[in-house]
């Protein structure tokens, strides 16, 4: 959980989006009969020394979210990029192991294989998909990229994909492509619930 440079590795779920495609708060379906911001910080607390869920302020005290440590996204305007420089704000010198709350398939040998994987030396740690972009939502953040990262979007550039892409960043194949499947509209989620009932 710690590196030999001191930075201990944080989990960071990202639940703070508006959800407007799937129609309701993607934090708190249960796909497997726990909602998924329990399961994923549950799933992260194996793999790092603190876990924080991202949120907006209208979430504060929703539900679930009632029972996780949290941090409140002050730039929501900037999506994903907003949710990770809030996390620095809160936590200057940590590693993030940051995930989005839509990806239900996330299982523990894809995180085993990130934080395997991890190389300190670079801005982050990411997987590539098969059909060629960088993953960020599934990805971890070292401290020396919340200068870049900060530089970008007083740019106005708030893309963490792009950021992976700029480099430097080290790579990694995911053991399972599927894991990184993001789950944002009804007909997704109806997919993949009948997917995971298939396996049980």
């Amino acid at each position: 959980m710690t590196g030999n440079d001191g930075n201990a590795l944080h989990g960071l779920v990202l639940a703070g989006g508006q959800s407007g495609r799937m129609g309701e708060d993607k934090g708190l379906i249960a796909y497997c009969g726990e909602p998924q911001v329990l399961r994923l910080s549950r799933l992260l607390a194996e793999f790092c020394a603190s876990v924080r869920v991202s949120i907006s302020p209208r979430q504060h005290g929703v539900g679930s979210y009632a029972s996780v440590g949290t941090i409140i996204d002050d730039e929501p305007d900037r999506g994903p990029a907003g949710g990770l420089i809030s996390a620095w704000r809160a936590e200057p010198a940590a590693a993030w192991l940051l995930v989005a709350v839509d990806l239900p398939l996330l299982d523990r040998a894809t995180l085993d294989a990130l934080t395997g994987g991890r190389c300190r030396a670079q801005l982050a740690t990411a997987f590539r998909h098969r059909d060629g972009p960088l993953e960020p939502l599934c990805t971890i953040w070292e401290p020396a990229a919340r200068v870049v990262l900060e530089r970008r979007l007083e740019h106005g550039d708030a893309s963490l994909r792009r950021l992976l892409e700029a480099g430097p960043v080290c790579e990694l194949a995911p053991p399972s492509p599927e894991a990184l499947c993001s789950v944002d509209s009804p007909a997704a989620r109806a997919r993949v619930s009948r997917l995971l009932r298939d396996r049980r």
